[in-house]
């Protein structure tokens, strides 16, 4: 189904408060993200257990992929969702959706830095812990959000693992447009590189208001590619202006004395 309205639940400001007012007001809080990381400086560990992702690329259920007027977002529709845990989470989270964030050129589109590094996108998948109800009533604890970013890095070559995602662009590209997708819109994650690749962990912020700080951070070292072409079908989305949206990327955020950045050197569980 093509085209269909979705109401979903996005973060948002509280009332009377403005997205403005809401950077004021983060830049007041010690633990904000996105953050540029330099990688030497970081604590390295190889004692985590592995991370495990159960229920994404295998899930039969269809999911909905929502142009919501400032990024692509992609939910699943049924009730049961995929499942993250290890490294270093304490219990379960529940994927509650995966979003982008890029630019206009191929360097500044990232949230995050790795060593001063930047690239074309990164892309988000929102986790809620599932010792709460929701995602809203986790939003209020410390523990609530786990979000694993990956760091999307423009080739000339399009990644035909990107091609199911890429089709649903091209079908939203005005705002509040959505087509129904498949979980193979999910296959550009390689499972080898999700249980064995290196990334970064910390405690930080949403990076949209109300920038609240109850997000255990995951990002992953080794970028993702992605065609500059298949890029290029994320930028043409508009916002709800018809206009396409250019940048939806908040800056890197002070690093406060004493914020520990874990380097997590994965080692594959033989099991």
């Amino acid at each position: 189904m093509e085209n269909r309205i979705v109401k979903f639940r996005p973060m948002c400001v509280k009332p009377n408060e403005t997205v403005t007012d809401a950077e004021q007001i983060s830049r007041l809080r010690p633990s904000q993200s996105p953050l540029a990381i330099s990688l030497s400086r970081c604590p390295q560990w190889s004692s985590l257990d592995t991370l495990q992702f159960r229920g994404y690329w295998d899930n039969e259920v269809n999911g909905i992929l929502l142009n919501n007027g400032s990024t692509a977002y992609f939910t699943f529709e049924s009730e049961v969702k995929p499942i993250l845990r290890g490294g270093p989470l304490i219990g379960e989270y529940v994927f509650e959706q995966m979003h982008f964030h890029w630019s206009v050129d191929d360097f500044s589109g990232c949230e995050h830095l790795l060593d001063g590094q930047g690239y074309a996108a990164e892309c988000h998948f929102v986790h809620y812990n599932s010792k709460y109800e929701s995602m809203e009533a986790a939003v209020g604890h410390p523990d609530g959000l786990a979000v694993v970013g990956f760091l999307l890095e423009a080739v000339d070559a399009p990644n035909p693992r990107f091609d199911r995602l890429v089709e649903g662009f091209e079908r939203i590209k005005k705002s509040e447009h959505s087509v129904r997708v498949t979980s193979e819109s999910l296959s550009w994650m390689d499972s080898d590189d999700l249980q064995e690749g290196n990334y970064v962990t910390y405690k930080g912020s949403l990076t949209t208001p109300p920038y609240t700080e109850c997000v255990t951070w995951i990002i992953y070292e080794k970028p993702v590619h992605i065609g500059t072409e298949q890029l290029g079908l994320l930028r043409q989305l508009e916002g709800p202006d018809s206009i396409p949206i250019e940048r939806n990327v908040r800056p890197t955020q002070r690093h406060p004395p004493g914020h520990s950045v874990i380097y997590v050197k994965q080692v594959k569980s033989k099991l």
